[in-house]
């Protein structure tokens, strides 16, 4: 019947700040070009960026919650 929740919803439930938002929005819209290229090492570049903001919010999220 229903599909089990998925990291995805958790995810979800920690908002991005506009300016954060803004910059992961930026940055995976150029990984589709970079991809394109062949240019793999930006790719990797350009996903940990990603992966920092992400990790800090969840990490400002976490503190929250204490």
């Amino acid at each position: 019947m229903g599909k089990p929740k998925s990291k995805k919803v958790a995810e979800e439930e920690l908002a991005l700040s506009k300016k954060d938002l803004k910059k992961v929005t930026k940055l995976e819209a150029q990984i589709p070009y970079h991809e394109g290229r062949g240019n793999k090492e930006e790719v990797t570049k350009i996903k940990n960026k990603v992966d920092a903001i992400w990790d800090k919010t969840r990490e400002a999220y976490a503190q929250s919650l204490l």
